[in-house]
């Protein structure tokens, strides 16, 4: 058997991992672009981009998901 890649692993999850994946990737790159001493600047800046890309993400998914139930 092959080895199974990130994708296909993530779609062998359920809901409950899944969510807590995302919770530990939010928590982690926001103290990285918060607390993180010693880190560069300029890394805590991509950090705290990425954060807000995961955020922008789920709430664009929720709100395609409530227009939905709404119709």
């Amino acid at each position: 058997m092959s080895e199974l890649n990130v994708n296909d692993k993530l779609q062998e999850l359920n809901k409950q991992q899944l969510i807590n994946i995302i919770k530990w990737t939010l928590n982690d790159t926001l103290n990285a672009s918060q607390s993180y001493e010693g880190l560069d600047e300029r890394v805590k800046g991509w950090c705290a981009m990425l954060n807000e890309a995961i955020i922008y993400q789920i709430n664009k998914a929720f709100n395609t998901l409530v227009k939905g139930e709404e119709q």
